[in-house]
């Protein structure tokens, strides 16, 4: 088994970010499909749009219950504690299964709500049905994913179960349901459905070698731990519903606008934007893992270090790459998208003025996500959940006050304006503490061992930042994935 690896190297911080930026494209790469296959139905890619946000703010909050796992398997893992880490790794597994519960619950609930509606609602709740019955995997998934994140080990392994295969069902399936059988929004909620339990099937096979290590502390959970992961997962999943709210607000607003508005707005900030912040998302996802590893082991230096490289290789992933090649292929591919549609020409000139306003609203997008991510490996939720709440009351506070104009521009710029303001209170929050104060104490290091031994937590005790999230435990090293 191969030791731990060198948070701080290119190499390493590169591999990362090309990894999670393939796996976030990979997902969004069928949502492509959907909206090619339903481009001749302004109507039903509107009603999946608005339909698939709306399910997103219930995601959000489960999803990032789940998505606490990286930051503590990274903190786990910077102070040499595998063993917190695989408990950390195994009570997400826990928050999972509860979730999951759940979302056969509202499943049914939006079964029955189906069955007394007709026409796009009708859909709409159905889309949500499948969707609903697809957290639990999900959220399995993202908890699997999780732990190797932490410790920076997404190999190609985990890359092609986490990526390869869900997009190959996934397309498959869409192109059976929604365009040979026309099942419509309906066909690409059980695409979706189909293509997110291949990946759950696949990443548990690549993570079969250490299931079993993850899987102990599910039969014994660890309540301590549990209570502290659903705690800080339940400040970052209101953060993220707060931040969800302010995109279904964008999505109403279009709706009113008109189909065409609300059909573009769908085609590009649901479909083409996500391609192309990948490579974003895959820097906020490196930066995070890497600063809390460095925070779990009290690196100052080290710190800084990562959250330097990780811009500069930014400038280069995330922005020169996806956006030359959009300046380069976008029109055509946006042409390609609508071209089946009777409003094809409508649609068209709609969707070129959003991605104008889209690649500004890029810029802070990127930024909202990277200080996040920094924010998050620093254990500040609580900061992030303000700050979101704050942002999302101003933009609903704005559409009331704002009066509308032709094609929507006039929201899109608050919401753009908006999003600017979210960036410059996360900037101010890092500059003033980043990175002095986010690793504190470091002669934790240099304690004798033994101090450790006090009781199961006593090494989660003696962490800043850590708090109740990592238990002691015996130093065995980790494989890549």
């Amino acid at each position: 088994m191969s030791k731990l690896p060198e948070t701080s190297s290119l190499r390493v911080l590169s591999a990362q970010i090309l990894s999670h930026a393939l796996i976030f494209g990979a997902q969004n790469t069928g949502s492509l499909a959907e909206r090619a296959l339903l481009a001749d139905d302004p109507a039903a890619v509107a009603t999946l749009g608005v339909s698939w946000i709306a399910f997103c703010v219930l995601q959000a909050f489960t999803v990032n219950m789940v998505n606490v796992c990286p930051y503590v398997v990274a903190r786990c893992a910077g102070n040499r504690d595998y063993d917190g880490a695989r408990a950390a790794a195994g009570q997400a597994l826990l928050l999972a299964a509860g979730w999951g519960a759940v979302g056969i619950l509202l499943a049914v609930a939006a079964g029955v709500a189906a069955a007394f509606t007709v026409g796009p609602t009708r859909w709409g709740a159905l889309f949500f049905a499948t969707q609903a019955l697809a957290l639990g995997p999900l959220l399995g998934t993202k908890a699997l994913t999780g732990y190797f994140t932490g410790s920076m080990r997404v190999g190609p392994r985990l890359l092609a179960a986490a990526s390869a295969t869900p997009i190959a069902v996934h397309l498959a399936l869409v192109w059976l349901l929604t365009g040979l059988l026309s099942w419509s929004v309906m066909g690409a909620g059980l695409a979706r459905l189909g293509a997110v339990l291949a990946a759950a099937a696949a990443t548990l096979a690549v993570a079969g070698a250490e299931f079993g290590g993850l899987m102990t502390p599910v039969r014994r959970p660890n309540r301590v731990l549990l209570r502290a992961m659903f705690n800080d997962g339940s400040l970052l999943g209101l953060q993220q519903v707060a931040a969800g709210f302010i995109v279904l607000l964008l999505y109403l607003t279009a709706t009113r606008a008109g189909v065409i508005t609300s059909a573009a707005l769908t085609l590009t900030h649901s479909c083409v934007y996500p391609l192309l912040f990948a490579f974003a998302w895959g820097t906020s996802q490196a930066v995070g893992a890497a600063a809390a590893n460095a925070i779990g082991r009290g690196d100052n230096h080290e710190l800084g270090r990562v959250t330097r490289r990780c811009l500069g290789l930014s400038a280069v992933l995330a922005f020169a790459l996806p956006w030359g090649a959009f300046a380069a292929c976008g029109r055509p591919a946006l042409a390609w998208l609508v071209g089946g549609s009777p409003s094809g020409g409508a649609i068209f000139t709609a969707s070129e003025r959003l991605m104008g306003l889209l690649a500004v609203f890029f810029v802070f997008d990127f930024a909202i996500n990277f200080l996040s991510a920094l924010l998050r490996a620093a254990k500040e939720e609580a900061y992030l959940l303000k700050a979101t709440v704050a942002v999302a009351c101003v933009f609903g506070g704005l559409l009331l006050v704002v009066p509308s104009r032709p094609a929507g521009n006039c929201r899109m710029g608050t919401f753009i304006a908006v999003q600017a303001v979210w960036a410059v209170l996360l900037l101010l929050r890092v500059a003033g503490r980043w990175p002095g104060t986010a690793s504190r104490e470091t002669e934790s290091q240099s304690r004798p061992r033994d101090e450790y031994r006090e009781s199961r937590h006593a090494a989660a005790l003696h962490q800043p930042f850590a708090g109740s999230l990592c238990t002691a435990g015996a130093r065995k090293p980790y494989c890549e994935a």
